[in-house]
């Protein structure tokens, strides 16, 4: 997958790169009744994140960079499929604990989640 970014600072070595987010959910017909088309129209367009300089680029140039489909698929996994998967590890291990009491398996069903919504924002970056 490729994605064009534009340069918009250059500082220390490090570029800030801009991309302009390209969703269906600007285009689509049903946007205004979908709660994602509704979400989306709170958040800015665009992402701004940093990368080393490369050789040659100066603030308002665009660069190319490219992603391989297994680090994506592994991305979209941590992103979607582990926060999942730990709510219903960490709901199994409370009905261990206490297999009469539901709020054991929704206490560690909940902890099991932000936990891996922790650990993948410290590891997917």
């Amino acid at each position: 997958m490729k994605e064009k970014f534009e340069v918009i600072e250059v500082e220390n070595e490090i570029m800030t790169l801009k991309v302009n987010r390209s969703g269906g959910c600007h285009s689509c017909k049903a946007s205004s009744g979908c709660g994602t088309g509704i979400l989306a129209n709170y958040f800015d367009h665009y992402t701004i994140f940093n990368k080393p300089l490369k050789n040659g680029v100066s603030v308002g140039d665009f660069v190319t960079l490219e992603i391989s489909s297994s680090e994506l698929f592994s991305r979209a996994f941590m992103l979607y499929i582990f926060p999942i998967l730990a709510l219903f590890i960490g709901s199994y291990v409370g009905m261990g604990i206490s297999p009469t009491t539901e709020l054991w398996q929704i206490g560690f069903g909940f902890i099991g989640f932000i936990t891996a919504l922790l650990l993948t924002k410290y590891f997917v970056k």
